[in-house]
């Protein structure tokens, strides 16, 4: 509760409810620049040249050190299945983060820290298996470098998409579609970025005296600092306030009249109910007591208006009076504080350590079973926007992680087995260069087409029609590279596989948005029950779509290295993605987009 005078407030003359509305449209609702949201966006660019770059060389890397397709895939599927235990988990606590940083940045900075830790253990942890002489810790250090890797970039997308889908809930509906489109060419950015880096032979830049992988990484770590930099600058939060619900009872007391207030603070939770009560002295100043507000749920969370308020008398003497006697109060409830209650206090925590230790196998084990109640619960529309995404991701993922390595076994014919410095060897190099320049142009591609082309189609078109459309370019282009063994096609049909890619990157998190402006409407049914009653926002949301990501991801780990081994080539590598693309043309077309499809989906006819 704020205790505040009442100007500036409304004029006199002037219903406070049309004042609430302006100010409201004033700084709720204004306008962001298209530098202002390329700077929010600029840790996204940052994650997905790491990401481009590093998973590139990663694995060639295992491979070399030792490990098979199989082992390799394995080691590429760990990280997913954290991902998808604890991401939501971490999705919630940033709805309810009341760090003075705001909700999303606190975790971005956490996990950005964990990125560039192994962007520095992956090229020169091994070092230390080899000082002693031991292949074995040369290859746990790496594993585990690729794993931390793997979970940190792929987590740390779920507080920017967050980030990104607050900053559109309070920015001008005309500017929604711009802002997730600054955020798909971000992605594709990046991606060029990375690909670029990885291109260039830096053993004949001479840049830095060390191989082509240390180099690299050591160049995306230096790229990637300022792109943090930026994300923190301009991304400017408001710490989140808890809700409270105040009731204000006038009373008569000692021939003067009185306010009581009985106030009720409600944890995110709602799992504790404290009551307080205070207790004014009424006079003839004007002083208002403004409720306070609960977060917004949007980007600068905790920056509304108050919507009611209660108009008290209050002379300055007797206002002065009353903040004396609050002061003493807490002075009094502060020299209570005894020897008794400090140790009592530190035996509780001691108690809940104890207690947290014994049940984190518990809730270890109830990861999984979270994650599918999450998923179970879901309302019907992101369900079906949940399939599109599983499918469009493994397409994307199998052909973006083991492209290079489809080149440079399939179509140069060289080996990641062989000797180094050996002919197969270095053919197996080239192919993994020529793949990384494919792989550029298909996210120029993506980068072009989400920043200047996609927004006219989808005025002209619809947004359902031009996210569809891109995943039937996406499939028939994977289908198309089993053709031909030629670079110069490959190459080609790869540059225009983005176009599929900038429309996955970019219509999910519109559609979430477009869902959470009208929640009772789009989560009609009955399996969203939890999430009305909880105090949740859109990082959740945001995190259902992540697990499909996920789950993409480790399907493939544990698919396509048995696969290949069994087939004995690569070629399964590129099937799958097509296959996987056609799947999600067909996931993609049952998507709620329109009210007109909700009710036909309502009625069992979408």
């Amino acid at each position: 509760m704020a205790v505040t005078p009442l100007l500036p407030g409304p004029t006199h003359g002037e219903p406070a409810e049309k004042n609430k509305t302006n100010v409201s449209e004033r700084d709720g609702r204004r306008p962001r620049g298209i530098l202002h949201l390329m700077g929010i966006n600029a840790v996204v660019c940052g994650i997905e040249m790491v990401s481009s770059a590093a998973f590139t060389y990663i694995p060639p890397l295992l491979l070399k050190a030792g490990f098979t397709e199989t082992h390799m895939s394995i080691i590429l599927g760990v990280a997913p299945f954290f991902d998808l235990l604890t991401v939501p988990h971490l999705a919630e606590w940033s709805d309810s983060c009341t760090s003075p940083l705001g909700r999303r940045r606190p975790f971005i900075v956490a996990l950005s820290f964990i990125v560039m830790f192994s962007l520095i253990l992956i090229p020169y942890g091994p070092s230390i298996g080899v000082l002693q002489h031991s292949k074995g810790l040369s290859m746990l250090v790496l594993a585990v470098g690729v794993i931390m890797l793997d979970y940190s970039y792929q987590a740390l997308f779920n507080p920017c998409e967050s980030l990104i889908s607050d900053l559109m809930a309070t920015s001008p509906k005309s500017e929604e579609p711009l802002g997730f489109m600054v955020y798909s060419a971000s992605l594709s950015l990046g991606c060029i970025l990375g690909y670029l880096i990885v291109a260039i032979d830096w053993t004949s830049v001479g840049f830095i005296r060390s191989s082509q992988e240390q180099t690299v990484f050591s160049v995306i770590f230096i790229f990637f600092l300022p792109c943090l930099f930026l994300t923190l600058v301009f991304a400017k939060e408001k710490s989140l306030k808890r809700t409270e619900n105040i009731d204000v009872v006038p009373i008569v007391h000692d021939d003067s009249s009185m306010l009581k207030e009985n106030r009720i603070c409600i944890s995110p939770t709602n799992k504790f109910r404290v009551t307080q009560e205070l207790v004014l002295d009424l006079s003839k100043d004007n002083t208002s007591i403004v409720r306070d507000q609960p977060s917004d749920g949007g980007y600068e969370s905790g920056s509304s208006d108050p919507d009611e308020s209660v108009i008290v008398n209050m002379s300055s003497t007797d206002r002065f009076l009353w903040r004396y006697q609050r002061f003493a109060l807490l002075l009094h409830k502060n020299s209570q504080v005894s020897t008794y209650c400090v140790v009592s206090t530190i035996l509780r925590l001691i108690i809940k350590l104890i207690v947290m230790i014994l049940l984190l196998p518990y809730k270890i084990l109830r990861l999984p079973v979270h994650a599918w109640q999450l998923l179970h619960k879901a309302p019907a529309v992101l369900k079906r926007l949940f399939l599109a995404e599983l499918f469009g991701w493994m397409g994307f993922m199998c052909h973006n992680m083991f492209f290079t390595d489809f080149v440079g076994q399939y179509v140069y014919g060289g080996s990641p087995d062989a000797p180094e410095g050996s002919p197969v060897a270095s053919l197996y190099d080239q192919g993994v260069r020529m793949g990384s320049w494919g792989l550029f142009l298909h996210s120029l591609t993506a980068c072009v087409y989400s920043f200047f082309i996609q927004p006219f189609f989808i005025g002209y078109m619809g947004p359902r029609n031009v996210f569809v459309g891109g995943l039937v370019i996406f499939a028939f282009s994977m289908m198309a590279t089993t053709v031909s063994p030629s670079v110069v096609f490959l190459n080609v049909v790869t540059a225009i596989s983005g176009i599929g890619f900038a429309a996955l990157t970019s219509t999910p998190n519109l559609l979430v948005t477009l869902y959470n402006s009208n929640r009772p409407l789009y989560y009609w049914d009955g399996g969203s029950k939890m999430m009305h009653q909880e105090v949740v926002g859109l990082g959740r949301d945001v995190a259902l779509l992540d697990m499909a990501y996920f789950l993409a991801q480790i399907f493939l780990s544990l698919s396509m290295g048995p696969l290949v081994d069994l087939t004995g080539s690569a070629l399964p590598y590129m099937v799958v993605a097509a296959l996987s693309g056609l799947a999600a043309v067909y996931c993609s077309t049952h998507v709620v987009f329109e009210e007109r499809q909700l009710l036909l989906l309502k009625n069992g006819q979408f």
